[in-house]
Formats: C-alpha cells, structure tokens, sequence
C-alpha cells in the first residue's frame, strides 16, 4: 500500500494545478429499491465511535504545495478531531485541534504563517470530509441506474452521491452563497469494522484549495 501511495503523491504533485483525482473510479451497478436509513446504516462516520488515524496527503492552496503525513484522532461522535501533520524528515507543521464550530492552533511552523488562512483552510476541509454536513435520513431520496443520491434544499444545495455494492457514499457536494465545494471518497477496504475510504479528495472551487488524503491505516479505540 505504501507504494501505491507514494505513486498516487507524485502523480498529484505532477498535475500540479489540475483537478484530475489520483484514485481508481468506483465500479458502479444497477441500483435496487432501497430507503435512506438503509443507505445509511453502513455509514462509518454515522456512529459514536473514536479513530487513530496514520494518513498522508497533499494540501494545496492558491499554488502553494505542501506534502504531508500525520496522525489524527478523530471522535465522529462528538465532532473533534486533534490533527497533527509531519514533513518527511519529521519536522512537524502544523498541529490543530478542529472543532465543528472552531479550530484551536497548537502549532504552526513560521514559513506557513506566511499563507494567511491556512489553518483555517485545513480546519474547514477536516470539517467537510469528517463532519458536516452528513447526510440524513431525512433527505430527499432519488435512486438513478447507476447510483443513490439525497439530497437537501436550504441555503445550500447539498448532495450525496451513494454507490457501488453495498451503495457507500462515494461524493458530498454544496453550491450556495457560502460555498462551491466537492469531496470524493475513494477505493473503500474494511477498516476497523466498518467499510473505509483509503482515498479521499475535496476541492474547494470558491476557497482556491484541494486536499487530497490517504487513509494508511485507521484504528477504532476506546474513550
């Protein structure tokens, strides 16, 4: 997995400024009748549950490219989540505490200082992929040939694309007035119990951002 992984970082880090995703396509079939809460009951972050997570990635912001590994705990339950990001060689960069209403910085290495909204920019993307919004029971159901969506009318149009088999959600999106951003996940495996995503790419199109991870080894633990 290890070289899959360094293969898919270089291969970002040559797209530089393109949006082509580095993760295989989900195989998409037929669809059958199902309702929202049956979509929804192999969701894994639709539990109380805490994850140890080892993950790498790449953030890139208004050109900036900054390759990454880390650990970060996360408490789905809860909405928190404690990041801490490495450089190779181990210098750390940033260490954040996200919230889903705040983010407190333990530390950040003065170089970043110099790229205002960094840590914010992170803090949201966590927030996106981990956090909210989730999708609910309480959206509107459309089942197409291939794939499952709900969907939510507010003052953000907010999308989950579910599919494969079993349907697992494979796209969250939202257009509105505070927003135009996507998240992918990608090459689900089972993980602690539960179907995982070991690929994840947001991109935010307003923010000027994209963060793509990779999920190398996730750990449910006991609070």
């Amino acid at each position: 997995m290890a070289r899959r992984h360094w293969a898919g970082l270089l291969l970002a880090l040559l797209l530089g400024g393109c949006t082509t995703v580095p993760f295989e396509s989900p195989r998409l079939g037929p669809t059958s009748e199902l309702t929202a809460t049956e979509l929804l009951e192999p969701f894994w972050l639709d539990d109380a549950a805490v994850y140890r997570i080892r993950q790498s990635g790449l953030f890139q912001l208004h050109g900036m490219k900054l390759p990454l590994e880390g650990f970060m705990e996360l408490d789905a339950g809860n909405r928190h989540a404690r990041l801490v990001a490495l450089e190779g060689m181990g210098l750390k960069l940033f260490d954040l505490t996200v919230t889903a209403e705040d983010v407190e910085v333990h530390h950040l290495l003065p170089d970043l200082r110099k790229h205002p909204g960094l840590a914010e920019a992170v803090a949201e993307s966590v927030r996106r992929i981990f956090f909210q919004p989730q999708p609910s029971r309480d959206d509107r159901l459309e089942i197409a040939a291939r794939d499952y969506r709900l969907r939510r009318v507010g003052s953000e149009a907010l999308t989950f694309v579910f599919g494969g088999e079993p349907p697992l959600l494979l796209e969250k999106r939202s257009e509105g007035s505070s927003g135009d951003w996507r998240v992918g996940y990608y090459q689900y495996r089972q993980l602690a119990g539960r179907q995982i995503p070991e690929g994840i790419f947001l991109q935010d199109r307003r923010g000027g951002y994209t963060l793509t991870l990779w999920l190398e080894s996730v750990r449910r633990i006991e609070k």
